[in-house]
């Protein structure tokens, strides 16, 4: 009984662990669009910054991919593919078919071809997450 109660105390924390560290990524609609491509749909009041570590959220946590991952905007903010009336960017982690890569100085989901790598938009969780509590 003992040992039984021990395993059951340390499932709980464990689950609690992983759902502490799931937390943003629990609230993302994201639907695979097959290959390589996925659509991260738009929540009301999301910004290029919450779109951005939804996809990174993606790459990491459901698909189990390297922090390096290369992740591109194959389609700018728009009517969503995937879910009828709703908005939503198409993300893709193969370049190709996209335009030359941009250099941008600011954040966007407006321009095809941007890159941005998986770690450098999970930082955008901490920043999307994180400004009400400051």
């Amino acid at each position: 009984m003992r040992r039984a109660l021990g395993a059951l105390a340390f499932a709980a924390m464990t689950c609690g662990a992983d759902a502490a560290t799931l937390g943003e990524e629990a609230r993302f609609v994201i639907n695979p669009l097959g290959g390589s491509d996925f659509e991260v749909i738009r929540l009301q009041q999301m910004g290029a910054a919450e779109l951005w570590c939804a996809a990174a959220s993606y790459v990491e946590v459901r698909r189990g991919l390297s922090e390096t991952t290369p992740i591109y905007l194959r389609s700018p903010l728009g009517p969503a593919r995937t879910a009828q009336g709703r908005r939503g960017v198409v993300f893709s982690l193969s370049k190709s078919g996209l335009p030359a890569a941009q250099k941008r100085n600011t954040l966007t989901v407006d321009v095809a071809g941007v890159m941005v790598k998986s770690a450098v938009a999970r930082r955008f969780c901490r920043d999307a997450f994180t400004r009400s509590t400051k």
